[in-house]
């Protein structure tokens, strides 16, 4: 169990050092006079589990045993423009 939760610890680690960087707001984008950002709707999901035991059947058995895993996805939602000093968000989709 101790592996898995060292494992959780560097995955944290680094999702929140380089993950997702621009993917809420993206760069300004540059389309004629306009400036473009793209806003984005972002969620991530880790999870981990492990254990220890010894088996019920007749052989006696003992192991270990552990797994991780996650996902992420990002779905843009709008766009913000800023056109000669205004500003509007258009939304994306319903």
């Amino acid at each position: 169990m101790e592996q898995v939760t060292r494992f959780m610890a560097v995955v944290r680690s680094v999702l929140s050092r380089t993950a997702l960087k621009d993917a809420v707001v993206s760069k300004p984008l540059s389309a004629g006079e306009q400036q473009v950002l793209v806003l984005s709707d972002v969620r991530v999901a880790l999870g981990a589990g492990g254990g220890t035991g010894a088996s019920a059947a007749k052989r006696m058995a003992s192991g270990t045993g552990g797994g991780s895993g996650g996902g992420a996805k990002a779905r843009p939602v709008a766009v913000l423009v800023v056109d000669r000093g205004q500003v509007r968000i258009e939304p994306i989709g319903n």
